[in-house]
């Protein structure tokens, strides 16, 4: 069962990613977006959560929750502007770099054993990003991976976190109250003149803004699903080999079709390595 919420995870993914990546192209507001992709996540996830509720009781894992928005707003936030500054296949090339985090984590922290084959997997996945940089030397691009390789960390350690917290909370109530309520919360205090800024982005944008930000709703509901059944690596490699549909999406639909010998080998090098990293699981 758990492929089957990985799958259903990248399909919405690959939904997800062109669709931000048209919006915001065009300089759109990342910080507003981020309110709205944690504010229609939260509106999505409310019935669920109400049919399948299932909380801890311990007061310590509560306090962990704040900390995992905050990690959340702050992988958003980078995500979203690096989505304006970088086609959404290189963006998720890039991404995979996370999984490289969560092997290293996992063998300082967890004692996972080392392995030749992760570590084989973990230079094809960097070697990914190395072909990228190289290649993409524009500042706007430089300043886009910059900010997606920050968002690698945090993205790992929210996946991480995740797995742990979900041996106390179901996928559906881990999904309203750790991934949505809290950074929708929390962008709400932090976000510059928020309600100028959130009224704009919704009378200009709104049927688009909530069509990516739906998409991403159910992505991570199909995402914690799959992490409640199985383990982090696996689940990602599977959504996340998705990517080749974004390749395609991005060069037929958005018309984006500069380097493009460069994407393909970069998203088959970080896909190679995900599935390396994966199977010496």
């Amino acid at each position: 069962m758990w492929l089957f919420f990985a799958l259903i995870s990248g399909v919405f993914y690959t939904a997800e990613n062109l669709i931000l990546r048209y919006l915001l192209r065009q300089q759109k507001d990342a910080w507003a977006f981020a309110f709205f992709y944690s504010a229609v996540g939260t509106v999505i996830t409310l019935p669920f959560m109400l049919a399948m509720p299932k909380v801890p009781h311990e007061l310590g894992l509560w306090l962990l929750v704040p900390i995992v928005g905050l990690l959340i707003v702050a992988n958003n936030l980078l995500l979203f502007k690096s989505s304006g500054l970088l086609e959404a296949s290189l963006v998720g090339a890039l991404l995979k770099l996370r999984l490289v985090w969560v092997f290293i984590l996992g063998v300082l922290i967890l004692q996972t054993p080392f392995s030749w084959d992760r570590l084989l997997g973990t230079i094809l996945a960097i070697t990914a990003g190395l072909i990228i940089v190289h290649k993409f030397r524009k500042s706007g691009s430089i300043t886009g991976v910059s900010l997606v390789v920050m968002a690698t960390i945090f993205n790992a350690s929210i996946v991480i976190l995740s797995k742990y917290l979900l041996n106390s909370f179901n996928a559906v109530s881990l999904t309203f109250f750790v991934s949505f309520l809290p950074p929708m919360i929390i962008m709400l205090v932090v976000m510059p003149h928020a309600l100028v800024r959130i009224k704009k982005l919704f009378k200009n944008d709104w049927p688009i803004v909530f069509a990516a930000c739906a998409c991403g709703a159910f992505a991570n509901l199909a995402l914690n699903a799959a992490l409640s059944l199985h383990d982090a690596t696996s689940v990602l490699v599977i959504s996340e080999t998705f990517l080749i549909l974004v390749l395609v999406g991005e060069h037929t639909v958005l018309k984006e079709r500069e380097h493009g010998w460069v994407k393909v080998l970069s998203v088959a090098l970080a896909i190679a390595g995900a599935i390396l990293i994966d199977i010496s699981h």
